[in-house]
């Protein structure tokens, strides 16, 4: 009786313990699941997604399936997600501008679309205030005073607004324009704000705000805040022609008044008081029959080439500086926690940190970059612009990587700047 009493004892307990909890599929398992044959799998698994953040990549990667149904319930998952996105950009452009990261925030300015277009257009002299700033600091009252009146000479006139293709709108004459386009060419000469997406051929620029994604190619920047992620220059040459220009001579941008920072190198004159920051090199020749720099501040991580007989007077030029184009900084990928180099092999990594977007998603020294959402990442500078524009436009991207003789998939997050 007794070991009848101390059986049922034990198994008391034992019949309250609960039954194992299934193991949640991961994110990669229920998107394969939109693809499945049966209807309603293929339903359970769209409902399952509903919030799994975490399946963000996978369901990018869904959308260019073959298969119409798999791509449309992959596309209509990520709606809610982009439409939160986009909620929390105007927040994310003022981190941006207090911070000075000044090329993304070019990227979040071109992925934003507000409630009222009216809301685009006033960030641009806001982000422009740290370069404004440091020329009062660096360059004489008078010049100051000068730039000033260059940059808000265009108050008191009529604005007309562009935003969308390259094309300027026809009949309107030249006003002053604010515009947001992809590529910027044959434009009027009145700018009061342009952010461009790509390459920009200015011309000769007097006033005005220029953000630009690419090159910058000008014969003058006079009053004018440029600044670009590529080189300033004036001629074209090689495969960055840009529709209907023909190649001119490589020859140097004349700059005056104006502040310009760029992250590639700098090839021109300082014809007059200027902040010239650059984070390549740069090659200062002579600007007129003086043959000097006057009353300027010119700032280069890289080397600085002088004309022979070109004398700095007033001026503050500084080579092989650190964080050279500050305020303003331009994304690396170092920030998001990798250091990767050109390979005769492809984009191999050099170094992983932790806890950092690259450093939680499963990369390893001596990994293999091969694909960035399905695209070839390309040489290490194509891949930092296409990790950058991902950062912005998804807050997420899938690496295609080789280890070894495998090849993984990895899903890098992003967080929003704060």
């Amino acid at each position: 009786m007794l070991r009848i009493l101390m059986l049922v004892a034990i198994a008391l307990p034992l019949s309250g313990i609960a039954a194992p909890v299934p193991p949640v599929p991961d994110a990669k398992t229920l998107v394969a699941g939109l693809s499945d044959p049966s209807e309603k799998v293929r339903n359970e698994s769209a409902t399952a997604l509903r919030d799994r953040v975490d399946a963000l990549p996978w369901l990018r990667r869904a959308t260019r399936s073959t298969d119409k149904d798999t791509a449309k319930r992959a596309a209509d998952l990520l709606i809610p997600h982009e439409k939160k996105r986009q909620e929390a950009v105007a927040k994310v452009i003022d981190a941006c501008i207090r911070d000075g990261h000044v090329d993304l925030f070019m990227e979040w300015h071109h992925y934003w679309q507000p409630a009222s277009k009216d809301d685009l257009w006033p960030v641009g002299p806001r982000a422009a205030k740290a370069g404004r700033d440091l020329f009062a600091k660096s360059c004489s009252p008078e010049a100051t005073k000068r730039l000033e009146h260059y940059l808000t000479e265009f108050g008191k006139r009529k604005f007309h607004f562009h935003d969308g293709p390259e094309e300027r709108p026809k009949g309107l004459g030249s006003p002053v324009w604010n515009i947001r386009t992809d590529r910027f060419e044959r434009w009027p000469a009145d700018v009061q704000f342009a952010s461009v997406a790509g390459p920009t051929h200015l011309g000769g620029r007097q006033g005005g705000h220029y953000f630009v994604l690419g090159s910058a190619n000008a014969r003058q920047i006079h009053g004018t805040f440029l600044v670009c992620d590529g080189d300033v220059w004036n001629g074209i040459i090689g495969s960055d022609i840009p529709r209907g220009f023909h190649t001119e001579p490589l020859l140097g941008v004349r700059v005056a008044t104006s502040v310009v920072i760029c992250r590639g190198n700098f090839r021109g004159k300082v014809a007059g008081s200027a902040v010239v920051l650059v984070e390549g090199d740069i090659d200062l020749q002579p600007a007129g029959p003086a043959e000097m720099i006057q009353d300027s501040l010119i700032r280069v991580s890289g080397e600085i080439r002088l004309a022979p007989k070109l004398k700095p007077v007033n001026c503050t030029i500084e080579a092989h500086a650190k964080n050279a184009t500050a305020p303003y900084k331009f994304f690396e990928l170092s920030d998001v926690g990798l250091v990767a180099a050109d390979d005769e092999e492809g984009l191999v990594v050099r170094t992983v940190k932790p806890n950092t977007p690259f450093g939680n998603c499963g990369l390893a020294k001596g990994d293999l970059i091969r694909a960035i959402d399905d695209i070839p990442a390309g040489h290490s500078e194509e891949f930092r612009k296409k990790v950058r524009r991902a950062l912005v436009r998804q807050g997420d991207c899938l690496l295609t990587v080789t280890r070894g003789d495998k090849t993984h998939d990895l899903a890098v997050f992003f967080p929003l700047p704060k």
